[in-house]
């Protein structure tokens, strides 16, 4: 494949479905808990796939309990585009990501300086990889001019409250005007989705995107059932 086949490879599977979801892989919340439940994260994977998830983002990090292997293995096993969460503030993560599987890689605003933001997106698009932009404020998106080929998140939770705090989906909505005008080539709205009402409204807001996690996870119709219902939701919408 070429690189700029599989750089682009993560946009074009959002671009290119009537259900643009990206369903999350994380073993742990710092507000629910244990998310896995004796299932295996692969299967979970399979069965998002199977449900037409368009890519999947898998976290990495402590605060989740994931891994760099988990999102191999994870790779390895489904077709989906996966997007690599977690905090990348260095030049080597990138590397090690693309190494592991992944096509696309977060980006936090809420971590890092503007400069650094902009260095490593550019960083990340000469080595094969979509850098995927979460924000969550005014004063992380006024001003701010992203390269081509870019994902700007915009986050419905507080990654410093440990994701703890009561986001909702109209945080999304309140911030759209100025994401939209970041120069992104997709803007998504990411967590904080309960049912597929919101994932809808974010949408209908017009939003490229939305990425979903607990929702899926927690869902007492099991994880096939929840995001088949999300994804019909979404194509009707």
């Amino acid at each position: 494949m070429e690189e700029g086949q599989v750089r682009n490879a993560f946009i074009q599977a959002l671009r290119g479905t009537a259900a643009p979801l990206i369903a999350e892989i994380k073993p742990f919340s710092p507000e629910y808990g244990d998310l896995l439940r004796g299932r295996f994260p692969v299967e979970i994977a399979r069965h998002y796939v199977a449900q037409g998830a368009a890519c999947l983002s898998v976290t990495t990090g402590r605060w989740h309990q994931g891994s760099l292997a988990l999102l191999q293995q994870i790779a390895e096993a489904v077709p989906a585009p996966i997007l690599r969460k977690d905090f990348i503030t260095r030049t080597v993560q990138l590397r090690e990501s693309r190494e592991a599987g992944a096509e696309a890689v977060l980006l936090s605003a809420q971590l890092l300086r503007r400069q650094d933001i902009l260095r490593l997106a550019e960083q990340a698009l000469n080595q094969g990889l979509t850098p995927f932009i979460e924000a969550s404020e005014v004063t992380q998106l006024d001003g701010l001019h992203l390269p081509g080929g870019s994902v700007l998140a915009v986050c419905n939770r507080d990654i410093r409250q440990q994701e703890k705090d009561n986001g909702t989906v109209d945080h999304s909505l309140a911030l759209y005007s100025l994401a939209r005008g970041c120069g992104a080539e997709l803007l998504v709205s990411a967590s904080a989705m309960r049912d597929p009402h919101d994932a809808v409204r974010a949408l209908s807001a017009g939003y490229d995107a939305v990425l979903i996690g607990s929702a899926l996870l927690m869902a007492q119709s099991g994880v096939e059932q929840t995001t088949a219902s999300f994804i019909q939701a979404l194509t009707m919408r």
